[in-house]
């Protein structure tokens, strides 16, 4: 009798240990999982960004930089904001001057500019309108290669006008009849003038390089563009994004773009905002615009534009 209270007790306590564990076990071990598989996510998020965006500086020759500036991107503006970020932040910015500029350079021309950078103290941005050039073809660690593009059309239609009016600076006033540089966009698609039905190859050469190809205005040109860009630029930002841009620069290259985004903002740079607005800019209509993005080559810089656009929220994410 005694032993079989004693088998009793001994049963209960029994029970009572395997009910406590088993309310452990699905208390705990669903918490442990998730906290395993945020953890998990988390480690697999990051395995899945590529690794020159989580590294954009590596096997770069971070003690020089170039802004082979794209026309008609707001290039004035950021080449301010370089000159005024190379004072506060100690580094030397320089735009020489090029007898006969050139975007594309043969084989020498590009070594001889590769030598040039070289022999620059360290800690050196150099802003140029130049078609990229790839250092690792020439045996040479990549420098920090930047730039910045806006919509295409907009583009355009600043392009145009500059080279009609120019801006407050001066500049533009190319040669034409006065009856042609009168005309808008709209009345230049209607006369089927070939400046808007062939509009000039501007933006993705200077991401395609120096390849006679890139001067082609094709899928392969862009494709080229992007590959470089993926492979090549630490930075492109957008002009209608210029705040997101100018605070990604900050984060990716604070050496040398530190405070950009005051920088820009400084009172002192709505002058300069005022002297390179394009002068006597017409209203484009949606029709025209239509044609230009579907039915001229803005079509493929479109292209490039929204891969741009991917780029930069891709990285404001990680790093904003």
């Amino acid at each position: 009798m005694a032993l079989r209270r004693l088998f009793r007790r001994k049963f209960n306590v029994t029970v009572v240990i395997c009910i406590f564990c088993f309310v452990v076990f699905v208390t705990i071990f669903p918490l442990q999982n998730r906290k395993q598989a945020k953890r998990h996510s988390s480690d697999s998020k990051h395995e899945n960004i590529p690794r020159q965006d989580l590294e954009l500086l590596k096997d770069k020759d971070e003690r020089f930089v170039v802004y082979n500036r794209v026309p008609k991107c707001g290039s004035m503006s950021m080449t301010t904001v370089c000159y005024r970020a190379g004072g506060v932040n100690g580094f030397k910015v320089a735009s020489p001057y090029e007898n006969g500029e050139k975007q594309a350079k043969t084989e020498e021309e590009q070594e001889e500019f590769i030598d040039f950078l070289h022999q620059q103290p360290p800690g050196y941005l150099y802003i140029r309108h130049q078609y990229f050039i790839d250092f690792t073809r020439f045996n040479s660690k990549q420098p920090i290669y930047i730039n910045m593009i806006r919509d295409p059309v907009a583009r355009f239609e600043s392009f145009y006008y500059f080279s009609r009016f120019g801006n407050e600076r001066g500049g533009g006033a190319g040669r034409m009849s006065d009856v042609r540089r009168q005309e808008g966009i709209d009345e230049c698609i209607q006369n089927n003038r070939q400046e808007c039905s062939k509009p000039y190859w501007q933006m993705v050469p200077y991401f395609c390089g120096q390849d006679p190809g890139c001067m082609s205005r094709s899928q392969w040109a862009v494709d080229k563009a992007k590959e470089n860009i993926k492979k090549h630029y630490v930075f492109v930002g957008i002009l209608e994004d210029l705040d997101t841009s100018l605070r990604l620069l900050e984060a990716i290259l604070p050496k040398y773009f530190k405070n950009a985004l005051n920088i820009y903002h400084n009172p002192e740079n709505e002058r300069l905002k005022f002297e390179t607005h394009t002068k006597n800019k017409k209203k484009t209509s949606e029709a025209a615009k239509e044609f230009l993005k579907t039915q001229t080559s803005i079509k493929l810089e479109y292209d490039l534009y929204v891969f741009v656009q991917n780029e930069l929220n891709y990285l404001r994410a990680i790093y904003l």
